[in-house]
């Protein structure tokens, strides 16, 4: 598997979407999609739609965790989000609590709703 395509699983994962939900997104197949990776004839408008799918800069796919820029520019802006282990774990994390907020507020209307129906 290539660098490219084992980033964009990364994603996905930590999104808890599939390689088929982005190929959907996209307007083709899992395998279409799959083919252009492998043979590397992503074409550039596609690569945007991956980066805007996922929230992340197209930049990030090529870029090793290594890279140093070569001018002396401070840090890079707070709007920048680099694909990498802490990142993909945050994600992860944060996805399992937005999870049980949204059941717990699942919770709470159904009661709710319990309580406007004795009213009527």
């Amino acid at each position: 598997m290539t660098e490219f395509k084992e980033k964009i699983n990364e994603v996905l994962k930590s999104l808890n979407y599939s390689f088929d939900d982005l190929a959907g997104h996209l307007g083709m197949n899992s395998e279409q999609l799959n083919q252009a990776i492998d043979d590397k004839k992503v074409e550039l408008r596609t690569l945007e739609f991956i980066s805007k799918e996922l929230r992340i800069p197209l930049y990030s796919f090529f870029r090793n965790e290594d890279f140093v820029p070569v001018n002396n520019l401070p840090e890079e802006p707070f709007y920048i989000n680099k694909i990498n282990k802490n990142t993909i774990d945050q994600l992860q994390i944060e996805n399992i609590l937005l999870r049980k907020e949204v059941e717990n507020l699942k919770e709470q209307l159904i009661k709710c709703e319990k309580k406007m129906k004795a009213f009527l």
